[in-house]
């Protein structure tokens, strides 16, 4: 995979929204666009950060929806770009590819059990889709050829809601803005944390499970001025420290205003 397609130049935005963790929570999704509907105009970017089918009460089918609907609303708008989207890959959707690709895994029953005990949240999304974790424990201990035929039917019942498929191809692992003038003013804006001990080519799965080395970042992971995050395993909520800002409001959803400097407006 190209350093293009892992991690999204955002450029110089004049703003930029960034949208916590979502959680499948469709309807406080819907009601926070409505809100951001006509405050986002050509020259911002908005920005989801991952997580966005499942939790408690999750409707991953409608949230996706609703996603697609939402950048289809902006893009009818006279100057909304394309690039001005972009969408993180989270921990649930690292998940979901792994799920969708159980035949290539080595020991895929243990894959199932990790799963039940440590995200039992993704059976909404399995549920949406018309399967279930009791069907993958099921197909795993059957073999290859029944796990073969049980992802390649999730494959198409993604296919079967439009833009769903498209949309889980388009997922980045980071973004970050380009000021030409000066680096000191470069933002990150990444899943749920990094290894700031780590270049930025050089993080791999950190953006997904170092959430405990981004609490501890003190100071400036260079050249980034900030790095921001939309899912915090601790759903603290909107925290701004030296070097970070941190969303997640857990039973709230959070979308962040910023400034092309990282300011939060």
């Amino acid at each position: 995979m190209s350093f293009k397609n892992k991690f999204s130049n955002l450029g110089q935005p004049r703003k930029i929204w960034v949208m916590a963790a979502i959680h499948g929570a469709q309807a406080r999704l819907v009601t926070l666009h409505k809100t951001l509907f006509g405050k986002i105009a050509p020259g911002d970017r908005l920005l989801y950060t991952g997580n966005y089918l499942s939790g408690q009460e999750a409707l991953p089918i409608e949230t996706l929806d609703e996603i697609l609907y939402f950048r289809r609303t902006l893009l009818a708008l006279p100057d909304m770009q394309t690039e001005d989207f972009v969408y993180l890959r989270g921990i649930q959707e690292e998940l979901w590819s792994k799920l969708l690709q159980l035949q290539l895994t080595p020991s895929p029953r243990q894959v199932i059990d990790w799963m039940v005990r440590r995200y039992p949240e993704m059976e909404a999304v399995l549920n949406g889709y018309g399967s279930s974790f009791d069907e993958a424990a099921r197909v795993a201990r059957e073999g290859v050829l029944s796990m073969t035929k049980w992802t390649s039917a999730l494959k198409l019942s993604v296919r079967l809601h439009p833009g769903h498929e498209k949309f889980f191809s388009i997922l980045h692992r980071a973004a970050f803005t380009e000021n030409l003038t000066s680096n000191d003013n470069n933002l990150l804006f990444v899943h749920a944390g990094l290894d700031p001990q780590l270049p930025l080519v050089a993080q791999g799965d950190n953006f997904w499970w170092a959430s405990k080395q981004f609490s501890q970042i003190q100071e400036t992971y260079h050249p980034f001025k900030s790095v921001i995050r939309g899912f915090d395993p601790d759903h603290q909520g909107l925290r701004i420290g030296p070097a970070t800002v941190s969303l997640d409001g857990g039973d709230q959803l959070l979308c962040a205003e910023m400034s092309g400097q990282g300011d939060v407006l």
